[in-house]
Order: C-alpha cells, then sequence, then structure tokens
C-alpha cells in the first residue's frame, strides 16, 4: 500500500513500543523515515528492519532533553532528504507514584521528555513545513491520561494535557499556512512502559480488560500506528486540530 508514499517522516520514540510501531507503519506505506531515540542500540535495530524491507530510512541517536540534539534531527533529515513533511512526537516517560513522592527529578525527566522536547521539534521543523506546505502535517501523541485522571501519574497527564493544548493552539496559527496538526490520545497500550507485573499476569490483564477497556482487550502498539497513519496521510486532508481517542473504550468506563 502507498498511502504514505512521497512523504518524508520524523518519528520520535522509534527504539520500542508506539514510536517503533509508528515508523514502521509508515515505512511500508511508502514514507522515507527518520527515527530518533536516546536508545541508540534498539533504535538502530528499528531502522535496520525497515531498511532490511528494501525502505528508505535513517536512524539519528537522539536525547530530545538536549536542544543540541534536536537541532542535528533537524540537520541530519534535511541533509538527507532535503525537507519534511510529517512530524510525529511520539516519545515519552512515566512515572507513576503518589503525588507526594514525586521528586523534582521526575518533574524534570517528565516535562522536558513530554512536552518540551515536542516544542523544540515543532520549533525546528515548522519552518521548513511552512516553506512548502502541500500535504504536511504533525501528529503529536498524547494520552487518555491527559483527558482521564489517572491515579499515581501526576505529572504524565498534567504535561500530557500540555502537549495536548499547545498542538490545538498551535493550529490556529499554522492552519493558515498549509500545516495541520493533530492529537492521539492512546489508552492502556502494552509497551516498555507497561509495568511488568501487568506483562507477566494474564490474570491482571484479563481484570483490566473486564474493568478498563470496554472493548475487551487491551491495546497493541499497531492500534495506535494505524490511527497515526491515518491522520498524517492524504485521507485525512481535512482533519485538523483534534484529539482522537484511541482507548478500546476506556474513557467510557467511569
Amino acid at each position: 500500500m502507498d498511502r504514505m508514499k512521497g512523504k518524508i517522516a520524523v518519528v520520535t520514540g522509534v527504539a520500542s513500543g508506539i514510536g517503533k510501531a509508528i515508523i514502521e507503519m509508515f515505512a511500508d506505506e511508502g514514507a522515507k523515515v527518520v527515527g530518533a531515540d536516546y536508545d541508540v542500540e534498539n533504535g538502530q535495530k528499528t531502522i535496520d528492519g525497515i531498511k532490511a524491507k528494501g525502505h528508505e530510512a535513517v536512524f539519528v541517536p537522539c536525547n530530545l532533553r538536549k536542544k543540541e540534539d534536536v537541532e542535528n534531527l533537524k540537520k541530519v533529515t534535511l541533509d538527507t532528504f532535503g525537507t519534511i513533511t510529517t512530524l510525529v512526537n511520539c516519545a515519552g516517560v512515566l512515572v507513576h507514584a503518589p503525588f507526594l513522592e514525586h521528586t523534582d527529578e521526575d518533574y524534570d525527566k517528565i516535562s522536558e521528555t513530554n512536552f518540551r522536547a515536542a516544542c523544540w521539534t515543532m520549533q525546528a521543523f515548522l519552518p521548513v513545513m511552512v516553506e512548502n506546505p502541500e500535504q504536511c502535517c504533525i501528529c503529536n501523541v498524547a494520552s487518555i491520561s491527559s483527558i482521564k485522571p489517572e491515579t499515581n501519574a501526576y505529572y504524565y497527564g498534567a504535561f500530557k494535557a500540555a502537549l495536548d493544548l499547545m498542538t490545538r493552539n498551535l493550529t490556529r496559527e499554522f492552519s493558515p499556512k498549509g500545516i495541520r496538526l493533530n492529537v492521539i490520545n492512546p489508552g492502556p497500550v502494552f509497551t516498555n512502559m507497561t509495568p511488568k507485573e501487568v506483562l507477566n499476569s494474564p490474570e491482571i490483564q484479563a481484570e483490566m480488560c473486564k474493568n478498563v477497556c470496554s472493548i475487551g482487550r487491551l491495546g497493541q502498539p499497531k492500534d495506535i500506528a494505524y490511527a497515526a497513519t491515518y491522520l498524517c496521510s492524504d485521507e485525512a486532508s481535512w482533519v485538523n486540530g483534534i484529539q482522537l481517542v484511541v482507548d478500546g473504550g476506556a474513557c467510557m468506563m467511569g
């Protein structure tokens, strides 16, 4: 299939989980892709797997908490492919703790990775997109934690909510310039951030399905990749400024 044919896509957080699934699907759908992650070994493995299929792909080691690394990501992208059409901010970290046990280090890590890094990548690439805006778009991956309160994920939910609002605010500024911006809000998805006690316990998973997801199963990274592919393809050329909740019905469960 060629739903992303002609796209030059940068995806952050590609070493595992949702980011890995998104960049793999983009490449399979015809995009030329640039993947970024601080996990060099697994990020490179993702890109090597994409290239093994005959797709054009580049990996850029990138600590998104360092602005110089973000600038290097931009440089490598433009040096390799000349432009960018698609940006997906997927990198994120989660710290589970009661509010009074959250540390200043937790705050810095979550705020810088889940919010400020996305601001930096958008500041880096939006000027390039504006120069040639045809079918350019940004998709930011937030969470239902920004919509539905989640115990022990206070900073995580707060900065994902900030990402939601920032995206919609930027839509007002950049839509007249031809750039679409949307947000995906995933529900409970099996990723490297899933607690080990959940991953290793079919009983806990069954209980979560019963109490958390009305559709009867927990999510997989590919479920979010399908949504990202739609939002970043020409099929969504009239979809702008939305929060697309992909959660198996979790937000309906109270």
